[in-house]
């Protein structure tokens, strides 16, 4: 203790300990009190340490509450970022389905048949096309697991027309019949009868696609977030049935003739009479194309999507002209979560003439197409 500070004490414990009465003296009073003085001293650190303590304790423990709390922040924003992320490796592990039901609409129908030697071009509008239809039925089927998947394809169209031609040329009636004194010339060729003739042809025309699908991107699904696209590849083959069944049925006055390569040779009229007034051909041909296409499918929202299709199959592997291909772009909308509208225009053209075979079909058609999904996850 300083000097000056040591003798105020001395006076003031003097002081105190001259009015007070104690035992043991003013001396051990004054010594008493200095003692009392040092110890007094030597608990300020303490306390103020201690104080100091409750202090820094009070403060850490709040600051752990601040970090453990920033920390539980971060836990929980980090699982909200990773959520999405497990959830869709989980989603890339699932098995999904899709079935698509179409209804298409040619405004216009362009047909050029050639079939055992008759050729018949026509084009229609929507009306024409639907009147003479018998069945129609258009649908997808596609399973996928992760990124690879399979699917099919099946576009079935039958139709039934009753005309009043001027020609037709066919096999030739009384070529089988042994007992008949026709020119081989004209027995063993076909004929072209030229009159009334009424024709009653069935058509029927399976298209049958089965594909191999690989996506990449994001999952196709009806609902899908807002910016999302989806890409699907399409490997595989083309399956086309095609079948003319035709009626053929000849009115009076009608004229025959070879279609050899002699075509002035007539038949005798004596042979006339045993020349069926009828007769049923038919003509089938199926073929196997290989094909390749692609879907493209963006989000415009959770409900709204737009999408591109193209294909193209043939390539002329299955005959001298093997060429078929389809074109569609559209808007869907989304009802629910597993179900889906979309409205489109479609462009569809097949070429086909087989090898050896003066035969050939060609069609063009373009129109409006309906669709319904149906999404299975």
């Amino acid at each position: 203790m300083p000097s000056g500070r040591l003798a105020s004490f001395k006076q003031l414990t003097s002081d105190l300990c001259r009015n007070r009465k104690t035992p043991y003296g003013q001396g051990d009073c004054f010594t008493n009190s200095l003692n009392l003085m040092r110890m007094f001293r030597s608990l300020i650190i303490p306390i103020s340490m201690l104080a100091s303590f409750g202090l820094s304790s009070a403060a850490l423990a709040e600051q752990s509450e601040s970090v453990a709390e920033q920390s539980q922040t971060v836990l929980i924003t980090q699982a909200a970022e990773d959520e999405p992320t497990e959830k869709t490796e989980d989603d890339e592990k699932n098995w999904r389905t899709y079935i698509d039901l179409y209804g298409f609409l040619p405004l216009e129908t362009t047909t050029e048949i050639r079939v055992m030697g008759n050729t018949n071009s026509q084009t229609q509008n929507l009306e024409d096309v639907l009147t003479p239809i018998t069945g129609a039925f258009t649908g997808r089927v596609g399973v996928e697991y992760g990124r690879y998947g399979f699917q099919a394809h099946v576009n079935h169209g039958s139709s039934w027309i009753s005309e009043t031609v001027g020609s037709w040329s066919g096999d030739n009636a009384l070529r089988d019949q042994v007992d008949n004194d026709l020119p081989g010339i004209v027995k063993d060729r076909r004929v072209t009868a030229k009159g009334k003739i009424d024709l009653d042809t069935t058509f029927n025309q399976t298209v049958v696609d089965l594909a191999a699908r690989f996506r990449a991107g994001a999952i196709a699904k009806p609902r899908m977030e807002a910016g999302d696209v989806s890409f699907v590849g399409l490997i595989g083959a083309r399956i086309v049935d095609a079948t003319m069944d035709v009626d053929v049925e000849f009115e009076n006055d009608v004229e025959y003739k070879s279609t050899s390569n002699r075509p002035g040779v007539l038949i005798p009229k004596e042979a006339k009479a045993k020349f069926e007034r009828d007769w049923d051909e038919s003509w089938s041909n199926t073929w196997v194309s290989p094909l390749i296409g692609m879907q493209t499918t963006y989000a415009f929202s959770d409900q709204w999507q737009a999408f591109l299709y193209l294909d193209a199959a043939g390539f002329g592997v299955s005959g001298r002209r093997d060429l078929s291909g389809t074109a569609q772009a559209g808007i869907a909308y989304t009802l629910g979560n597993s179900t889906q509208l979309s409205l489109g225009y479609k462009y569809w053209g097949l070429d086909f003439a087989g090898h050896g075979s003066d035969d050939h079909y060609d069609v063009t058609q373009h129109g409006v197409n309906l669709g319904l999904r149906l999404f299975f996850d």
